[in-house]
């Protein structure tokens, strides 16, 4: 006090509200440096894992009191246990946590799905069930912790592994990963597995079924499309081969909105331009744009490290297939609106389907370009 006295002037009134305003400032500081000096200090979690195969069973414990650090609940009961109301209205909240804390993936590929259980309580500690699911293919498995350690940077989390391998260890923010085994892929599976990945891309992959769809509208002959479409495959097949194999990388977010344009201005083109013959030129400029997005699918869903150009194959013969498949839905549903237009291409089911791939289109662009 003797320093606020020495820097305060002599006025009374002045002088008081200057030593009151100080204090406040040096009670915060003082708050501030024991907030930070003496942070919440965690107890041990614990993780014990079984190996089969590629699923791994796990169960994972953590202290009451640091998911109440944590998360800003009240689980930990004043009898030191664990409160069952609070747990029950939490446990969503808690599976999240451990879900985006903890992870299962193999070394540069892949990422294990994650599938929480059932949560209890083991006298003052949670208790969650975990799945994890590996997809097929072979590499190092490695598990991955950092519960806690944004509220305690000296967290602890000890690990236990049994069944088709064995391993011991204690994780801290220094060493939050350790490797679990090292898993052989099989061939048939991998090979499969992305196939059907392909194909449900396109199957879900609402931008890349509306610009066939709209490349298509006007066509009626085999051969024009086949040529239109195998050139839009050949295209999207070099540059998610070359993003894939990091040869060449392009930013996710303009590639997405370029691909929404292609779908507006191939569904405008259709007011103007009937005959298909010329358009495989156009598809095979924008399958080259199309292919970086696959190729921004496939490296989010990952892919086996000794296994990625079969995956890389097996996914783009998936994609193609699926291609394939709305082409022959579509052109069915074209021919059939023929035969009730006396066997002719009824060009207002064209311009209205055009329309509303085009509005579509743009909903997309703007909501791609706001992110």
């Amino acid at each position: 006090m003797g320093m606020i006295r020495s820097v305060a002037p002599n006025g009374p009134a002045v002088s008081q509200k200057l030593r009151a305003r100080l204090r406040g400032v040096l009670l915060v500081f003082a708050i501030l440096f024991a907030n930070c000096a003496w942070p919440h200090a965690t107890q041990i979690s614990s993780a014990r894992l079984v190996l089969q195969g590629r699923v791994v069973e796990a169960v994972i414990e953590m202290d009451a009191r640091d998911l109440d650090a944590a998360m800003r609940t009240q689980l930990a009961d004043s009898a030191g246990g664990v409160s069952m109301d609070a747990l029950r209205s939490n446990t969503e909240a808690i599976a999240a946590l451990a879900v985006a804390r903890t992870s299962l993936s193999f070394e540069g590929g892949a990422s294990c799905h994650s599938s929480p259980g059932a949560v209890d309580a083991k006298a003052g500690h949670v208790v969650l069930a975990m799945r994890w699911t590996c997809p097929p293919g072979g590499g190092v498995l490695v598990y991955a912790v950092s519960l806690f350690h944004d509220i305690d940077p000296a967290a602890k989390h000890i690990f236990a592994l049994s069944g088709d391998a064995k391993r011991f260890a204690l994780l801290s923010a220094g060493t939050p990963r350790v490797v679990l085994a090292t898993v052989a892929g099989n061939v048939v599976d991998v090979g499969w597995h992305y196939f059907v990945t392909g194909v449900e891309h396109i199957a879900f992959g609402w931008d890349h079924m509306a610009f066939v769809l709209a490349v298509i509208l006007w066509g009626r002959r085999p051969w024009p499309l086949m040529r239109v479409i195998t050139t839009f495959t050949l295209a999207h097949s070099i540059t998610l081969a070359l993003a894939v194999l990091d040869v060449v990388r392009v930013p996710a977010g303009p590639v997405e909105v370029l691909i929404a344009l292609s779908i507006v201005y191939v569904a405008a083109e259709n007011f103007f331009v009937r005959d298909i013959d010329r358009r495989w030129r156009l598809t095979f400029l924008f399958g080259l744009i199309h292919g970086f997005g696959f190729a921004g699918a496939l490296r989010e869903f990952g892919l086996p490290p000794d296994a990625v150009v079969l995956a890389l194959a097996a996914f783009n013969v998936g994609v193609e297939v699926g291609q394939i498949g709305v082409v022959l839905a579509g052109l069915a549903l074209l021919m059939a609106a023929d035969a009730h237009h006396g066997g002719g291409r009824d060009p207002r089911l064209v311009k209205g389907v055009s329309a509303a791939l085009m509005i579509c289109g743009l909903i997309w662009t703007v909501q791609r370009v706001l992110g």
